[in-house]
């Protein structure tokens, strides 16, 4: 891997494997409500429309990034909260934590860890590595949540915020599922 500073669209393409770093909070020069879903073009909110992928889309072919209300049980008022008796998990965090995924309370569990991510914009490391492992797990949906930031799950040991926002430079995991 290689860190870079951002690039025009084209050039991003081209290095897939650059890491390239934020400029106005997108790692492109260009930015774009539709960068990962050509069905957006504005900022969404928890949604389940249908995404049309485009070739930005960091989940790879056949594969697109989970809708943006996917994650909505996994709190008891389907958004962000601080608050551990809104979260519909099963035990206590443990470097992550594992969902019920049949309604408040019931059925299977899923476990998202905490796995970090990378970050040359203002993570404590600067170098683009993973960092914040065990503390914080961070996943792309496929929406936008402003015309250079893309949705996101965040987790940790004080929050679960199910539909947040964050710069799309930023080296989330993605979850990618069948289209």
């Amino acid at each position: 891997m290689r860190i870079n500073s951002y690039a025009s669209t084209g050039q991003a393409i081209q290095a897939p494997f650059t890491f390239y770093y934020v400029r106005d909070n997108d790692w492109s020069d260009s930015h774009s409500y539709q960068f990962w879903n050509k069905n957006f073009t504005t900022a969404v909110g928890a949604n389940n429309e249908v995404t049309l992928k485009t070739i930005y889309s960091p989940s790879p072919s056949g594969y697109v990034e989970p809708k943006t209300a996917a994650f909505t049980g996994f709190t008891s008022t389907g958004g962000n909260t601080h608050n551990s008796s809104q979260y519909n998990i099963s035990g206590n965090y443990n470097r992550g934590w594992n969902f019920y995924t049949n309604g408040w309370k019931t059925g299977n569990t899923f476990f998202f860890a905490a796995i970090g991510f990378r970050d040359v914009y203002s993570g404590r490391s600067g170098t683009g590595a993973v960092d914040f492992d065990g503390e914080d797990g961070s996943f792309w949906e496929v929406g936008a949540s402003s015309i250079s930031n893309g949705c996101v799950l965040n987790i940790g040991s004080g929050y679960v915020s199910p539909h947040n926002g964050n710069a799309r430079s930023f080296g989330y995991f993605c979850w990618a599922v069948r289209e």
